[in-house]
C-alpha cells in the first residue's frame, strides 16, 4: 500500500516537473547530470512515466518542483493580508466595546482586565463563554496557520522582528512604536494560545484577567496588522509549539539540557542528568543553604527589577505567587535550580521561531534578554569545544543605561508610523539596523571575533550619525500624523547580540548533522524540528537578537 502511494505521489510530481521544464520555468544550465537524467525519462500512452526510467536526480528535483507548487498554491488560497483582517474583525468582534469603553476612560487593558475580574457577574459571564472563545481562535488558526507561516517566511527581503521572551508584548507601550522604524515587520505571537497553561489551571478571576487583557492589548495592534502598506508593519501568528504538542516537550528538553550548563556554573558543579540536579537542589532547604552553594551569584536571577542581592532574590522569588503557581514549591533549592529551564526553553523556542521565520529574536524584558545571551553563550562554548573556535560569542550593548544614553526614535504614534512607511519616509535611518543584523548573521565563524567586532562599531557610528539626523528633523518641525518627529525620541538600551557557531541554530544543526550532542535521540526529535534542520543545512547565518528597552528617563 505504502508502496502505490509512493508511486502515485511520485507521478505527480513527475508531472508538475514535466509542467515546468515545458514551459521554460525550470532552467538547469547544460553539461549537468540532471539534463541527462531528464532526457532518460519515459512516458506511457496514457500520459505517466515510467517509474523505471526515473532516476535520483530526477526524483529530487521533482520533489523540489513539487514543494513550490504546492507553498504557491497554500499562498494563494489565502492572502497574509486576508488572514489578518479576519483574526481582527473576530477579536473586535469579542472584545470591540470593552475597548472603546478602554478608550474613553483613559485607563490601560491592565485595568480594564482587573476591574472585570473583580466584578461576580462580568465574571461568571466570562468564564461561561472562554471554552467556546478558545475553541473558534483553535479552528482558525488551525485552517490559516500553514498558509501565514508561508507568506512570512517567504518575505525574504525585509527585516523581520521576531517577539519573544514574554506572553505578549507590554500593555503599557506599543512595540511596533518603540522599533517600528528600525525593523520592516514585527511578528507577535496569539496571547490566548501562550496563555492556555493560565486558561486550563488559573482560577476565575486570573483567567478573566488575562483572556481580557489580551484581547484588549491585542486591539491595540489592530490598525498597524490590517493596514494596506507593504511589508505589513505588524503580523499575529500562532506559536507551533501550541499546535504541536511534541515541539513544546522538545524546547522543554533542551531547556533542561541548558540548566545543566547553567547549574554547573551557578553551583561551580557539573550534574550528570536534571534528575541529579533537582536531588541535590532538593537538599538545600534554607536560603542560606542555596547561598552556601552558590559559586556565582549573577546566575541566580529570577528579575533584573529585584537587584543584584542573592538573597533578596531568592526572598522575592519564594513570596511570588506567579513563581509558585509554575513551580508548585516552596523549596529555595529547587526554585533557584529549576526556574532557570522555563526561560530556557523560551529561548530555544525563540531561537527556533526566529530561524522559521527568517527573522530576528526582538526581546523587550531584560531578564527574558539576560537569559538569551547566556543560551547563545552554553552554545557558543559547545561548538568551541568541538572545533577549536575561540571566542565564538560576542555581546555588545550598542549603548547601554548605565553608560551614555541612547537616543533612538521609539514612541511614533501608530498611525505616524503607517505614514512614514507609506511615504518611504526616513528610508536611511530604518536601513540602520537591519544592514548591521544581516552583517552579522553571514559572519564568517574562523573570523567572527574581530568580523563582528568591526560590524558593531559601524552600527554605532552608525548611530551617532543618526543622533544628528534626528536634530536635523527635529529642527525642521515635521509632522506625520500631528506629531513632530522631536516627540518620537526616547533614551534607554538599544543592544545587539549575536552568536557564530558556522551553523544556522547549534540544536538544529546538530540534529541535520546527526551529531545531537546531550539531546533527547534523534527518534525522540519531532518531524517538523528535523525538517527544519535539514532546510537550514545549506544556510550560513547565526543567531542573533535585538533588545529594545526605555529607560526610566521616559516614565
Amino acid at each position: 500500500m505504502k508502496k502505490k502511494q509512493y508511486d502515485a505521489r511520485l507521478q505527480r510530481r513527475l508531472q508538475l516537473l514535466r509542467k515546468e521544464v515545458e514551459a521554460g520555468k525550470f532552467y538547469i544550465a547544460d553539461g549537468l547530470q540532471a539534463v541527462d537524467s531528464l532526457k532518460k525519462v519515459r512516458y506511457n500512452p496514457d500520459g505517466t512515466a515510467d517509474l523505471n526510467t526515473v532516476d535520483g536526480f530526477v526524483r529530487s528535483m521533482a520533489l523540489a518542483v513539487e514543494f513550490v507548487h504546492d507553498r504557491e498554491e497554500l499562498k494563494q488560497s489565502i492572502s497574509l493580508a486576508e488572514i489578518q483582517t479576519e483574526y481582527f474583525a473576530f477579536i473586535e468582534n469579542q472584545f470591540g466595546n470593552i475597548y472603546k469603553n478602554m478608550t474613553d476612560q483613559g485607563v490601560t487593558p491592565h485595568d480594564m482586565a482587573i476591574t472585570l475580574s473583580q466584578d461576580e457577574a462580568a465574571k461568571k459571564e466570562i468564564t461561561t463563554k472562554l471554552n467556546a472563545f478558545l475553541n473558534v481562535i483553535d479552528e482558525f488558526w488551525a485552517n490559516t496557520a500553514d498558509a501565514a507561516f508561508a507568506h512570512v517566511e517567504d518575505m525574504d527581503k525585509s527585516l523581520k522582528g521576531v517577539f519573544g521572551g514574554d506572553l505578549f508584548p507590554s500593555y503599557s507601550e506599543n512595540i511596533a512604536s518603540k522599533c517600528g522604524i528600525y525593523t520592516d515587520t514585527i511578528i507577535l505571537p496569539d496571547p490566548f494560545l501562550r496563555t492556555k497553561h493560565a486558561f486550563e489551571r488559573g482560577t476565575p478571576e486570573q483567567k478573566v484577567y488575562y483572556l481580557i487583557m489580551h484581547g484588549l492589548n491585542l486591539l491595540q495592534y489592530k490598525e498597524l496588522a490590517c493596514a494596506d502598506v507593504t511589508p505589513p508593519v505588524v503580523v499575529v501568528l500562532p506559536d507551533r509549539t501550541a499546535i504541536l504538542k511534541e515541539e513544546k516537550e522538545f524546547f522543554y528538553h533542551l531547556g533542561q539540557i541548558d540548566v545543566l550548563v547553567h547549574a554547573a556554573k551557578m553551583f561551580g558543579r557539573s550534574f550528570g542528568s536534571f534528575d541529579e540536579l533537582m536531588d541535590f537542589a532538593s537538599s538545600l532547604k534554607t536560603i542560606d543553604q542555596v547561598e552556601a552553594e552558590i559559586t556565582d551569584q549573577k546566575k541566580v536571577l529570577f528579575n533584573t527589577e529585584w537587584g543584584n542581592d542573592l538573597r533578596i532574590q531568592i526572598q522575592k522569588a519564594l513570596a511570588d505567587k506567579k513563581i509558585f503557581s509554575l513551580l508548585r514549591t516552596t523549596n529555595p533549592g529547587i526554585i533557584v535550580a529549576s526556574h532557570a529551564v522555563g526561560r530556557m526553553s523560551t529561548s530555544n523556542e525563540l531561537l527556533v521561531k526566529a530561524r522559521r521565520l527568517r527573522g530576528t529574536p526582538i526581546i523587550e524584558a531584560p531578564t527574558s534578554w539576560q537569559y538569551f545571551v547566556w543560551k547563545l553563550e552554553y552554545d557558543a562554548e559547545k561548538i568551541e569545544k568541538e572545533s577549536n573556535l575561540k571566542d565564538l560569542h560576542v555581546l555588545r550593548g550598542l549603548q547601554s543605561v548605565a553608560e551614555n544614553k541612547m537616543e533612538w526614535l521609539g514612541k511614533v504614534p501608530p498611525k505616524a508610523l503607517l505614514e512614514l512607511r507609506k511615504a518611504d519616509a526616513l528610508h536611511e535611518i530604518r536601513a540602520i539596523l537591519s544592514k548591521g543584523v544581516a552583517e552579522l548573521t553571514l559572519a564568517n565563524p574562523t573570523d567572527f571575533h574581530a568580523t563582528s567586532n568591526q560590524i558593531f562599531d559601524n552600527i554605532h557610528v552608525a548611530f551617532l550619525e543618526h543622533r544628528k539626523h534626528i536634530a536635523e528633523l527635529s529642527s525642521k518641525k515635521w509632522k506625520f500624523a500631528g506629531t513632530d518627529i522631536g516627540s518620537w525620541l526616547v533614551v534607554g538600551s538599544l543592544a545587539v547580540t549575536a552568536a557564530a557557531t558556522g551553523l544556522p541554530v547549534w540544536g538544529l544543526a546538530a540534529i541535520a548533522a546527526d551529531q545531537l550532542l546531550d539531546a533527547p535521540k534523534l527518534r525522540d526529535i519531532p518531524k517538523s524540528i528535523k525538517d527544519l534542520a535539514e532546510e537550514n543545512k545549506t544556510l550560513k547565518q547565526s543567531p542573533v537578537g535585538m533588545l529594545f528597552k526605555y529607560s526610566d528617563d521616559n516614565t
